[in-house]
């Protein structure tokens, strides 16, 4: 059995994440252009049980699946939703439904993946973890929706969108996908041939940049959503402070770099500020073309390699904001999580972690539990990144199952 710990840190901490938030501000409320509408819904087909306890076991490698109860209906769902700055995206969305004899109201877990790249083909919809294993994402739903759950995983905004790159760590982007996926997941059902259908117990989640994902939609909800039912967050290896991904997550940052360059503008935010010569030429095929596993090992996570020694004095000496200006503005305004949602909260952490580390993760959920959330944390100790989701699996789903007891819904 797999033991855990929490952590703990100062007041002095507790003050510095709470004046950041307030620097944060509050959610800003986009105009709504119908986000959520359902405009395909296309019937995939069936896995049965067998096939399902076949294939989950390959997500969990060392770790115990869970003994799936129900063969599972997939879907395709396209929908509409919002981009950061207002204008109209479509979202393409898998939906996996439990198939039930009976009758009745179920959990709903709506997921966003961790980083698979920004370009069109790196969607995690197009994984395939024999060829492109990004996360076996698909294998990850199936143990959820074969326990009960209705499962929704959207791509991200810009994904499947010539006209845009993915909207990567974008708190509205993200954000306003996931409550629309909400949206469109109740105005889908009922599903015909499937008695199973949404409940109130709603919870977003999120690997990684799925984290920050999910956390977005719990600030945004007030302004965007707030009819939307949402009961909980959960997260694994979550990255809320982009500002600290790009200190601790150095592969990353290329990407972040790109994706805010091709949102805000170059001005403030050029490579040739941030990045070492001789990444320029290439800089931008590179970053937006490359899926998660070629861009890490390209990239790398050695900032004296990547990182202009201008930059890396300010970002690990403390003066970004002061000499980086425009940069250290976005990644402040694109935090997520601390707005005072107050909505209760799983974090989910390996000690062994060093793109999100228990540090970082600790000063968050210290900042969470000050704003007013119900915050749940545990660390698994010697359990790296990669291994947060399986490690806290039985975890996310025996926190979910009480809050959906609260709300009067058994799965």
């Amino acid at each position: 059995m797999i033991r855990r710990r929490a952590f703990l840190v100062g007041v002095s901490a507790v003050a510095l994440l709470l004046s950041a938030a307030t620097a944060y501000g509050a959610p800003r409320p986009a105009p709504f252009s119908g986000g959520g509408r359902i405009e395909s819904m296309e019937a995939v087909g069936t896995f049965e049980l067998g096939s399902i306890r076949a294939s989950v076991p390959k997500f969990f490698e060392s770790y115990a699946p869970p003994a799936a109860r129900y063969a599972v209906a997939k879907y395709v769902m396209r929908f509409s939703s919002v981009d950061f700055d207002g204008s109209p995206v479509t979202i393409k969305a898998q939906v996996y439904v439990p198939v039930t004899e009976d009758a009745g109201e179920r959990p709903v877990y709506v997921f966003a993946s961790g980083t698979t790249g920004i370009g069109d083909s790196c969607a995690p919809s197009l994984e395939t973890p024999d060829t492109k294993r990004w996360g076996w994402y698909e294998q990850n739903m199936l143990a959820y929706a074969s326990l009960g759950y209705i499962v929704v995983f959207p791509d991200y905004t810009g994904f499947n969108d010539p006209d845009r790159p993915q909207r990567y760590f974008s708190k509205d982007a993200e954000g306003y996908m996931l409550l629309d996926a909400i949206r469109a997941a109740f105005d889908a059902f009922p599903l015909k041939g499937l008695s199973a259908r949404p409940s109130r117990a709603v919870f977003t989640a999120g690997y990684s940049q799925g984290g920050h994902a999910a956390m977005a939609a719990a600030d945004l909800r007030p302004s965007y959503a707030p009819e939307t039912p949402l009961a909980g967050v959960v997260t694994y290896g979550s990255t809320n402070d982009v500002e600290a991904l790009v200190r601790e997550g150095v592969a990353y940052a290329p990407l972040i770099l790109y994706s805010y360059m091709s949102m805000y503008g170059r001005e403030g935010l050029e490579p040739s500020d941030y990045l070492q010569e001789r990444w320029l030429p290439t800089f931008e095929s590179d970053a937006s073309t490359m899926p998660v596993d070629e861009f890490q090992a390209h990239f790398g996570y050695d900032y004296t390699k990547l990182y202009a020694p201008a930059f890396a004095k300010a970002l690990y000496g403390g003066t970004l904001a002061a000499e980086y200006p425009e940069l250290a503005r976005r990644l402040a305004e694109n935090h997520t999580g601390l707005s005072g949602h107050g909505l209760p909260a799983l974090v989910i952490q390996g000690d062994a972690d060093f793109i999100a580390t228990t540090a970082t993760q600790t000063k968050f959920v210290v900042a969470l539990r000050a704003l007013g959330s119900r915050v749940k944390f545990i660390v698994f100790p010697k359990v790296s990144h990669k291994y947060t989701r399986m490690a806290g699996f039985d975890a996310s789903v025996a926190w979910m199952d009480e809050l959906s007891r609260e709300l009067g819904v058994i799965r």
